[in-house]
């Protein structure tokens, strides 16, 4: 998620003075402390942040133009615990936003979702849930499916992902030719591992690799596979215009004869071509976790750096439509370890992955984006330079420190 440097906040509440005028509208400023523009900055305020307003709600206003709002219940008692938005800034300047009270939580186009379909009959009609748990004697890619796609999906406007929700516990890719949202109508009728025009297709084989952006750990000089747990769930969080947050919790991991409880809460958000990976580990003693990028096609890895984010990639002929398929994974400097290949290391059953190896944060979470750019999306993705630079921007988007305040 985006880093905020807040100077002064301990004296937020002084400065949160609602009395602008008589409509009661405030102005929301944004402080841009660096020298790089930014476009999409996500923004997340805590209703703490925002303080007492004449409304439970509010739009918002940038000049004439309002900008999408989402209002994110959290722990589900009711009450919205922050709110989010993206926002353009330019270098070493205020971005100064009007927040207009409304008597409801305003609506917008969704560009992100989160969904899984279920069918407990296994006759193939599917309907979406929000809260599931993984029947203990579910088998891999049994037939008829009880998941729709195997599993989980998530999207934004310009790409979509799924993990294999069984012990495989891989990501995949659906890249999209069009912004619509369409995770919830794969796999109903044809199959999705050819090109549709109309939306798109699974672009990316992963066999025993990590994907895009699975689980691993490494233990006594050996990687294990998130693999067979005692349980597993999964329980959307929030999905909206802005942003969609889900979470995949295991219990009993056993690894070289310690059991792991495991929470990945996964984002994605409107306009991004990635996916956020926070994990919670217990216990939690330092461990090593790994993620990384299927290297089944053989493809050589770049590694870079920009912000406060460290950058390994792929890019090349590497799609299931033979076609170029970049894949990046940013990893924030207090979570890197260093970056790998699991065939050079000992494993039991991941092969064919870059891999990255995860320390915990101060916060005791290990974090990295997932970014994929598919060049029947963006046809600037044919050019690896391209695809490079939207990885070293959205490391600068992410790096952003900005100061709030509300007058």
């Amino acid at each position: 998620m985006m880093k905020f440097i807040h100077p002064i906040l301990v004296s937020m509440a002084i400065m949160v003075s609602l009395s602008a005028c008589e409509s009661n509208e405030s102005t929301l400023i944004i402080s841009n402390v660096g020298d790089a523009s930014v476009e999409n900055l996500r923004v997340i305020l805590s209703r703490a942040e925002v303080g007492s307003t004449e409304s439970e709600y509010f739009k918002l206003l940038l000049a004439d133009q309002e900008i999408p709002v989402q209002f994110d219940d959290l722990d589900g008692d009711g009450q919205w615990d922050e709110v989010v938005f993206e926002v353009d800034l330019v270098p070493n300047a205020d971005t100064k936003l009007i927040m207009k009270p409304v008597e409801s939580e305003p609506s917008y186009e969704p560009k992100t979702q989160v969904y899984l379909g279920v069918s407990p009959e296994r006759n193939e009609q599917f309907a979406e849930q929000n809260e599931a748990v993984r029947p203990k004697d579910h088998e891999p890619q049994s037939l008829p499916y009880l998941y729709q796609y195997e599993g989980p999906g998530w999207e934004s406007d310009l790409v979509a992902f799924r993990t294999y929700f069984d012990r495989r516990n891989g990501k995949d890719i659906f890249g999209k030719t069009n912004p619509q949202l369409y995770v919830n109508n794969i796999g109903l009728s044809d199959s999705y591992h050819e090109l549709d025009e109309s939306w798109g297709m699974d672009v990316l084989k992963v066999g025993n690799s990590l994907g895009s952006g699975a689980l691993a750990m490494l233990k006594n000089d050996t990687i294990y596979r998130l693999g067979e747990t005692g349980t597993a769930s999964y329980k959307v969080i929030t999905e909206g215009p802005v942003r969609s947050v889900f979470d995949l919790k295991y219990t009993g991991w056993e690894v070289a004869g310690t059991n792991y409880d495991l929470t990945e809460r996964i984002s994605i958000w409107a306009g991004k071509r990635s996916f956020q990976s926070e994990i919670s580990l217990a216990p939690n003693d330092g461990d090593t976790l790994l993620t990384g990028i299927v290297n089944l096609k053989k493809v050589g890895k770049q590694e870079t750096s920009s912000g406060a984010y460290q950058i390994l990639y792929t890019h090349g002929e590497q799609s299931e439509n033979h076609d170029v398929l970049g894949m990046g994974l940013l990893v924030p400097n207090d979570n890197f370890l260093s970056f790998d290949n699991a065939d050079s290391m000992n494993s039991i059953d991941v092969t064919d992955t870059y891999t990255s190896l995860l320390q915990p944060n101060p916060s005791g979470k290990y974090v990295f984006h997932f970014v994929a750019g598919w060049e029947l999306e963006n046809a600037g993705f044919k050019n690896s330079d391209t695809f490079e630079a939207a990885l070293k921007a959205e490391a600068v988007e992410l790096s952003t420190a900005v100061s709030v305040s509300i007058q």
